[in-house]
């Protein structure tokens, strides 16, 4: 008998107080990687939004740059505003061209107040937007200034959000774009 209980004092096991600090220290390992995976996440989704943005911008600016290059002269837009109000101090909310097809195209924002970029043309009547309904734009902007040889340079500026809040929560971000051109055919 005191051979089995010699034995059974030698297979021994592990103590309370050594459970409790191995449990302890997996718990604080646990909670480090899930904060680390957290934050992980968090900057992920904070890129991708940044990345989204800029692309559905750089996209706009792309568009506008297209329309100007490729017109044949500045006209008055939809609201009769004037062509190029040469003018560095007082910018104008939309400007119009007209194309190589004869049609004019303007580029506003729409709705007004607070809406997408958009592309009114003649030919087809409608709007063509330049941005999506997930950006909030504000201060879509068009300075014209006059040139040598009736040039113009005309420069677009806007700015875009995604989210609804300031631009330090996680999930908004804002971005200014802005462009300049000569205008070739005028």
């Amino acid at each position: 008998m005191k051979t089995m209980i010699k034995n059974i004092k030698k297979q021994g096991g592990f103590t309370l107080l050594e459970l409790m600090i191995v449990a302890g220290l997996s718990v604080m390992v646990m909670m480090t990687v899930t904060s680390m995976f957290l934050t992980f996440i968090i900057t992920s989704n904070k890129s991708n939004i940044k990345q989204k943005l800029h692309n559905e911008g750089e996209e706009a600016l792309s568009n506008i740059e297209f329309i100007l290059r490729n017109s044949q002269k500045l006209v008055p837009g939809i609201d009769g505003s004037t062509i190029c109000n040469n003018d560095p101090n007082s910018p104008m909310s939309n400007i119009a061209v007209q194309g190589l097809d004869g049609y004019v195209t303007t580029l506003q924002t729409y709705p007004l107040g607070a809406g997408e970029i958009a592309s009114y043309s003649t030919a087809i009547n409608d709007y063509y937007y330049l941005t999506s309904d997930e950006t909030i734009l504000s201060n879509l902007l068009f300075y014209c200034l006059n040139g040598q040889e009736d040039s113009y340079y005309v420069s677009a500026s806007f700015d875009l959000k995604i989210g609804s809040s300031d631009e330090n929560d996680r999930e908004t971000s804002i971005e200014h774009f802005q462009t300049g051109i000569t205008l070739r055919n005028n």
